[in-house]
């Protein structure tokens, strides 16, 4: 994009900054982006990136007034990236004032589509340090006065704030970044006893204030992250934030560690007992079917992995063993689904009576849940009708 922009500028301003427009096209070398391919490595670029941006924060501290206004427009959604600029802000003096995200992408962009992508640039307004603190605050601490309970209440209150601007889950939870790197940056430096508090981990704190929300919003106060088991929880958050779209695996990763919830590659059965969510692979699975019998076939997990990127499994995608004999309310849900298709609501209720004794209700939210969110319109139908029938 700086290259398209230099070369009508070039045209037009040559004359009068010789120096600056003395190239063909903008200098790539010298750009302050992560370019492993020029700098020996993810971690080599990453530390260039840091650098590169210190420098320029240092230089922007330099010129600007004491009381003056940095605004910073950034785009990127991962919580490396935020990390990288929001660590090169802190660490030259910068404190994050406000944050506020900004329409910037057409929703029918061909990056977006089928893809849980973010359609929103948060506009970053940023102050001068101009006393920094004698002591380190603590992360945690009584009657609310930890930065951790500071980060929960700024994110609540953008995610009201955030309301009237309908933006979608991944432009909420990357807006919400900016509520809790506000507050980090205000009492940096932060110590959790003898640890140093990062930038990732605020982001993480406000991606469980997120997920949290999220399954509160759309289960309209039915359900909370404690009512499922943690394989059911990390799959309906997932489901609320991305739908059934591919998402990056570092993404679920940054949001599990909020959850404490771990994402585990599992190949073939296994026994869902403990904080963890189960990921199968896409090509092992697809080996498998080949040589299996018919009902052990399909994705034991709720996650299939495709190379560095994550989807939901559709319930038809489910291994018939998993879906006959649930483990999770997760699981349960899918099973309800498929049998359905078998049979109607007959066979949908006799289904639900077999393996959701006790948990009827909540099965039943879930069903809601899965047909309200839905972006495909025949699953919303069928959801619809499976709502209705039970």
């Amino acid at each position: 994009m700086s290259d398209y922009f230099y070369v009508w500028q070039r045209r037009t301003l040559k004359d009068l900054y010789p120096d600056y427009f003395n190239r063909r096209l903008t200098n790539k070398q010298d750009e302050a982006v992560a370019n492993p391919d020029r700098d020996g490595g993810n971690s080599n670029a990453k530390e260039t990136y840091e650098r590169i941006m210190g420098e320029i924060f240092r230089e922007c501290n330099r010129v600007l007034k004491p009381h003056g206004i940095l605004t910073v427009m950034f785009t990127h959604k991962t919580q490396t990236a935020w990390e990288s600029l929001t660590r090169s802000m802190i660490e030259n003096n910068w404190i994050i004032t406000s944050s506020m995200p900004v329409s910037s992408e057409f929703l029918n962009s061909q990056h977006l589509i089928e893809k849980a992508g973010a359609a929103s640039s948060v506009f970053l307004s940023c102050r001068k340090l101009l006393t920094k603190s004698s002591e380190p605050r603590t992360w945690s601490g009584f009657g609310g006065t930890g930065v951790q309970q500071k980060i929960r209440r700024a994110v609540k209150q953008g995610l009201e704030e955030f309301k009237v601007l309908k933006l979608n889950p991944v432009d909420e939870m990357v807006a919400s970044y900016g509520r809790a790197l506000r507050v980090l940056s205000e009492q940096w430096p932060v110590l959790d006893g003898d640890e140093p508090v990062g930038p990732v981990r605020a982001m993480n704190e406000a991606s469980r204030v997120v997920a949290e929300n999220q399954i509160y919003r759309i289960t309209d106060g039915q359900l909370n992250v404690e009512d499922l088991s943690p394989e059911a929880s990390m799959a309906l958050t997932l489901y609320g934030i991305y739908g059934l779209k591919e998402f990056r695996y570092n993404e679920a990763l940054n949001l599990s560690r909020s959850l404490n919830i771990r994402l585990e590659t599992k190949t073939g059965g296994y026994t869902s007992d403990g904080p963890f969510i189960g990921i199968n692979t896409q090509s092992s699975a697809g080996k498998r079917a080949r040589w299996a019998k018919a009902e052990d076939a399909g994705f034991h997990a709720p996650l299939i992995k495709k190379g560095s990127k994550l989807r939901l499994a559709r319930p038809d995608e489910r291994n018939q063993k998993r879906i006959e004999n649930p483990q999770t309310e997760w699981d349960i849900l899918h099973g309800l689904i498929m049998n359905f298709r078998k049979g109607d609501t007959p066979v949908a209720r006799a289904y639900l009576s077999r393996h959701a004794e006790g948990k009827e209700n909540l099965i039943k939210n879930l069903i809601n849940v899965w047909a309200s969110e839905m972006t495909n319109e025949d699953l919303r139908k069928e959801g619809n009708a499976i709502v209705f029938g039970i």
